[in-house]
């Protein structure tokens, strides 16, 4: 296999001759901010919602893993997003699967194709088959239903005054997820019928 691309007939065989079965994973970033997105939201006439904001705006960067089949999510938080945070994330993912044959949907952000990343993707090349989406294409990756209903649903319209209290409601909002694993297929849902309409 080379490094970047890999044949898909050969990583299917090896699949197929341990009798294994594949998982598609989706793989993404986002961010959550201290200062809250704000949505439309009912009210009773004549009265007004007021939100606080953050005087000083901070981030809380988000690294998610998908899988397609199962509506469970993978996920680890942090402050920064670069390479370094993703090759963590994606060592813990690749580590905890690998007596699983994996097919990773990735974009092609510069932090996802450095040295170091596709360094560890050959070192697990025996398991994994990594499919790379085209330049700015969000509407082809199934993670990014989850990513709009963290911030329009889960933690939208609500100060939550610090950063731990934030990244606690992101906690509570992916455990609330992976209990019901219907939830987050169903997200993914509404990105594929997106997917179908730009087809």
């Amino acid at each position: 296999l080379q490094r970047e691309k890999g044949d898909f007939g050969v990583f299917k065989k090896r699949a197929v001759e341990r009798g294994a079965r594949f998982a598609l994973i989706y793989l993404d970033e986002c961010e959550v901010h201290l200062h809250p997105t704000l949505t439309k939201v009912w009210m009773l006439k004549g009265t007004r919602l007021v939100v606080p904001a953050a005087v000083n705006n901070q981030r809380l960067c988000l690294y998610g893993a998908f899988n397609y089949k199962t509506g469970q999510v993978h996920y680890m938080s942090h402050p920064k997003k670069n390479s370094r945070r993703f090759g963590q994330f994606l060592s813990q993912l690749l580590w905890a699967n690998v007596d699983r044959f994996l097919i990773l949907v990735l974009d092609n952000a510069t932090y996802h194709r450095t040295a170091e990343i596709l360094d560890l993707l050959v070192e697990h090349e025996h398991h994994v088959f990594v499919v790379w989406l085209p330049n700015y294409s969000p509407e082809l990756n199934a993670i990014e239903g989850l990513w709009g209903y963290l911030k329009s649903s889960a933690l939208n319209n609500y100060f939550y005054g610090d950063m731990t209290s934030l990244e606690a409601a992101v906690d509570d909002a992916f455990r609330e997820l992976q209990q019901h694993p219907e939830t987050a297929l169903s997200l993914v849902y509404k990105t594929s019928k997106n997917l179908r309409k730009s087809a």
